[in-house]
């Protein structure tokens, strides 16, 4: 039989598929590091909204992304599982981000923080499974496609790490500590950045997924 002259070409290596998939990642990673940067500008309330937007922005961003893996690698259920503990951390986001809004902290400062503790943890373990998974696929330095995978994994991986330490210093810690929980937010929000950027490189320049 002869090839079909339309080939099924596979959803995840459709552009629209990769675009939407590297562009919700950066956008995680580039809100998150704005969002945290604001708090080293001078206190107000509008500020603090949009620090918390941009938040929302971003966690809807990374919720897209496990949710758009999640429908799409549908054959080995251990994926699914991973991908889904991704997907709950990144509501937890949502709602960590959530109350952070000035109102909403004022009824129940607890929401944001939890939020952030526990969605950060389910994101932190999901990301280091992927990475054991990588390194069982080869090694993470067998491959520049392995090499490259890791970025993306672990970006991920230490930036939910960063938030999960810098949210329970600030839980816990006095006010004094604020210089100290902001290192943790930026280097966090710097390593979800190099995730989403690595997983650009990986679709417009190596062409895989």
């Amino acid at each position: 039989l002869q090839d079909p002259l339309l080939k099924v070409v596979p959803v995840y290596d459709r552009p629209w598929w990769r675009v939407t998939h590297a562009l919700s990642f950066v956008t995680g990673g580039v809100t998150f590091t704005f969002g945290t940067y604001i708090y080293y500008l001078p206190a107000s309330e509008f500020l603090s909204y949009l620090s918390a937007w941009l938040y929302i922005i971003g966690s809807v961003g990374f919720l897209y992304v496990d949710v758009q893996e999640f429908f799409t690698f549908t054959d080995n259920r251990w994926l699914r599982l991973n991908i889904c503990m991704s997907m709950i951390g990144s509501a937890l986001y949502i709602v960590g981000s959530y109350g952070f809004l000035p109102d909403v902290a004022a009824v129940d400062p607890e929401t944001g923080i939890q939020g952030f503790i526990w969605g950060s943890f389910f994101i932190g373990v999901s990301q280091a499974w992927k990475l054991l998974r990588i390194h069982g696929d080869g090694g993470i330095c067998g491959s520049k496609d392995t090499v490259t995978a890791a970025c993306v994994e672990g970006g991920a991986c230490l930036g939910a790490w960063g938030f999960f330490l810098g949210t329970i210093l600030y839980w816990y810690s006095p006010v004094e500590q604020l210089q100290l929980v902001l290192k943790f937010l930026m280097a966090g929000s710097a390593c979800f950045t190099l995730g989403g950027l690595s997983l650009t490189y990986r679709h417009a320049v190596m062409g895989v997924c």
